[in-house]
């Protein structure tokens, strides 16, 4: 058998055109038949395999793809019959004649089993009278249809009638079936208001919740990435790998804020700002956002004086802005966002309760869109009002830029007309005061060790052995808890003097508020701070902390917990 295979392609045997007598005749006519069979024999799998591919809901296109390689075999054998003419690989053509028969015996074998599936097939007549009886059926649908409709256009019908001989006698009635209707509009209108601000609601808990263990994670990258930039401070690569890592985690956290702003629950750090700047740090985002189908063109006045406002909820202000005049230029144009200082006199402030005499710094994004009507202009800052088709778009994002810019003592007004885009220009008290610089995150320098015990509680293992950290560098004396009850055993055991309890709010079994009620129950001299990955409009809302409750926001770097605690000790 070895000795076959290895003269598989040997041709010591005699080539078949010597049979043929070498009559060129006799020889090319055998030749280029064989080769129009195995022409065809190829073609033709190739169209049984791109059936197969297109008619996958066939159950049995398997033996279609059997038949194919049948044929591909068939194929094979007549090329080799004409390769033989004159090179005699007889070997390897009665292994392929071997190869040949095993696919028609197996191809044959899977045809029995189909046999009945095939023999079952409906017949063309069958097909026929199965059609023919579904036509009935609809002819019978359709005229039954039609004297529903008959039956409904007399009801219609007898309904206007007495309809109008009711108003003719009573016009009261009328009266009172439009005020009916109105009420029941309104109602509905409620309802769907009613369901919107549900799902609101729910993406706001939903985002409360991501909030919470993402800020808990956050808290970790932060501290342990700025425990380790102080430790790379030698080696300048290093260094600033970590600053890029810290940079990320404080884009992190202010994203985390702006997904809160749909709930109104984020955080509010009002600090003096350069809007110009603000606009040039989001151009690129709001280059991506638009589309590249609209123009963005800044005009920003050099002479622009500063703000105090929440910067992220500016940015978020901004980019509402700017995706709502995106959607009213669906073939594109030109986005403007321009700025400017103005001042307001007394005549022009008592036209718009609210707004007090004095220097402004306006902000105004213009649009090329379709822009608005009067009823629109009327009811845009309306929440849950939208233009837009049902699915698409929340109706609270030109709210929410109103609530931020009330919020921050300004106005914002409208101009637009059909057809001629809109302008929304708002207007921001100007502050005499230099803008503030970012938090330079860096720990404080010249400080005296502390050495006051703080009992910590967080039942996140690795936030706790973070601040834990963070505090004994430091100096001072930790006692740390993984829940409420087991702070409590620490309180009884510890004799000595615990300062201040250093606790998370939202713990499982027993909440922060819980446990420092119980704490200072016994021990008032115990002050407390609390720390949680909600924000502190969330927590007001559910009466955990009041106003003056000492609190601080996760996530939070070391210099800002070493000031928050020596801050609280010493108050």
């Amino acid at each position: 058998m070895i000795e076959f295979f290895r003269k598989l392609f040997s041709n010591d045997f005699m080539p078949h055109g010597m049979c043929y007598l070498w009559d060129p005749a006799v020889l090319w006519l055998n030749v280029a038949a064989d080769l129009l069979i195995a022409a065809a024999y190829y073609a033709i799998p190739f169209l049984l395999f791109r059936f197969t591919r297109r008619r996958r809901d066939i159950s049995f296109n398997w033996i279609f793809v059997a038949f194919g390689m049948f044929i591909l075999a068939c194929g094979t054998t007549h090329l080799m019959a004409a390769v033989t003419v004159w090179n005699p690989v007889y070997r390897l053509d009665g292994v392929i004649k071997a190869v040949t028969a095993a696919a028609s015996v197996a191809t044959f074998l899977l045809l029995i089993p189909m046999v009945p599936t095939l023999v079952s097939l409906p017949s063309p007549s069958q097909l026929a009278s199965v059609n023919a009886s579904l036509a009935g059926e609809i002819e019978e649908r359709r005229a039954a249809e039609a004297q529903v409709r008959i039956v409904n256009e007399e009801l219609e019908e007898r309904v206007l009638k007495r309809t109008a001989e009711q108003e003719l006698a009573a016009q009261s009635l009328k009266l009172a079936l439009d005020d009916l209707r109105q009420e029941m509009r309104r109602r509905h209108e409620l309802e769907d208001q009613l369901v919107h601000s549900q799902k609101m609601e729910a993406v706001g808990r939903l985002a409360g919740g991501v909030a919470h263990d993402f800020n808990n994670l956050l808290t970790v990258i932060l501290g342990y990435t700025e425990m380790l930039r102080e430790r790379v401070q030698d080696d300048p690569t290093a260094a600033d790998f970590a600053q890029e890592v810290l940079r990320a985690s404080e884009r992190a956290s202010a994203l985390t804020n702006q997904l809160l702003a749909f709930s109104r629950r984020q955080v509010v750090v009002a600090r003096v700002v350069d809007l110009n700047e603000m606009v040039r740090q989001i151009e690129k985002m709001l280059c991506r956002m638009i589309g590249e189908d609209i123009q963005l063109q800044l005009l920003l006045d050099p002479a622009l004086p500063p703000v105090k406002v929440d910067s992220s909820q500016m940015d978020q202000v901004i980019m509402n802005l700017a995706v709502n005049a995106r959607d009213a230029m669906p073939r594109g144009g030109t986005l403007t966002i321009a700025t400017a200082p103005v001042e307001i006199p007394q005549e022009r402030a008592e036209n718009h309760p609210g707004m007090a005499p004095g220097p402004y710094a306006t902000l105004a994004v213009s649009d090329t869109g379709m822009g608005m009507d009067a009823a629109t202009r009327s009811r845009i800052f309306e929440p849950f009002f939208t233009t837009k088709e049902q699915g698409k778009g929340t109706g609270l994002g030109l709210s929410i830029v109103y609530g931020v810019v009330k919020q921050n003592d300004g106005e914002i007004l409208v101009n637009s007309e059909p057809g001629r885009g809109s302008v929304f220009t708002i207007y921001l008290p100007a502050v005499a005061a230099p803008v503030d610089a970012l938090p330079a995150g860096t720990e404080e320098t010249g400080q005296e060790p502390a050495t006051e015990t703080i009992l910590l509680v967080e039942d996140e293992e690795q936030v706790r052995s973070l601040t834990r950290t963070m505090l004994e560098r430091r100096g001072y004396c930790i006692l740390d808890a993984g829940c409420g009850a087991d702070a409590l055993r620490l309180v009884e055991r510890h004799h000595s003097q615990i300062d201040l309890l250093l606790t998370d709010i939202v713990m499982p079994q027993m909440s922060g508020t819980d446990l420092a009620r119980r704490v200072t129950a016994a021990h008032p001299e115990i002050k407390v701070l609390f720390m949680s990955g909600y924000t502190d409009a969330r927590l007001v809302d559910q009466a955990m902390i009041t106003a003056d409750t000492q609190f601080i926001p996760k996530p939070f770097s070391q210099t800002v917990l070493q000031k928050k605690v020596r801050e609280v000790l010493r108050g």
